[in-house]
């Protein structure tokens, strides 16, 4: 028989954990895929690097030739205005490799260390390397590389290879998990009712 003067045993707690708590979101293990896919970024990194500096002995036929080609398609224009569109595309034909290769890698340290932005980012960064590896590829020409042209050309379809399963690996099964914020681990998630 119960006691009348005694309480009543506990209500349950409506509140429910969306995320396992934070000691085991800690002792989560890094996936194969992150750790795969943060090797592809050093080596796509190191690969355009590489195709960057080999690129980069031939500036001046590059210039030359870019100059050549502002000159065929406005006759009108000013030597000054050739000299800077030539040295633009130069730049950005080597410069902007080279920021690929560097972003790259900071941004893949950050993936490394768990955070999602990064992973989000590189994403981003992924589409920015197809579209210079195309463009490089196709604007880049004989007379401007000589026989290094092909060269160039299949590091850049390698490093296009190598940045594809870098994405891929961020975004396998069991990767979400592991990216998901520390600092929202233990937060309870508070069950809406209709009552």
């Amino acid at each position: 028989m119960t006691d009348r003067g005694a309480a009543p045993p506990p209500r349950p707690s409506t509140a429910r954990r969306a995320m396992p708590p934070m000691a085991a979101l800690q002792a989560l293990p890094r996936p194969r895929s992150v750790t795969a896919s943060f090797w592809c970024w050093l080596a796509g990194s190191l690969l355009v690097g590489a195709t960057v500096a080999l690129g980069s002995t031939k500036i001046e036929p590059l210039r030359a030739e870019f100059a050549q080609l502002t000159r065929t398609s406005d006759p009108a224009a000013t030597q000054a205005t050739i000299d800077k569109v030539a040295t633009a595309s130069v730049l950005l034909v080597i410069g902007g490799g080279a920021m690929l290769g560097i972003l790259a890698l900071a941004l893949a340290g950050a993936m490394w260390a768990r955070r999602n932005w990064a992973r989000v980012a590189l994403s981003a960064l992924a589409l920015i390397a197809f579209g210079y590896a195309g463009f490089v590829s196709t604007a880049v020409t004989d007379a401007m590389l000589g026989h290094l042209r092909g060269v160039v050309s299949a590091g850049l379809l390698a490093y296009s290879a190598i940045v594809l399963a870098a994405a891929v690996c961020m975004y396998l099964p069991g990767t979400g998990p592991w990216y998901r914020r520390l600092e929202d681990a233990g937060r309870p998630v508070e069950l809406v009712s209709g009552r």
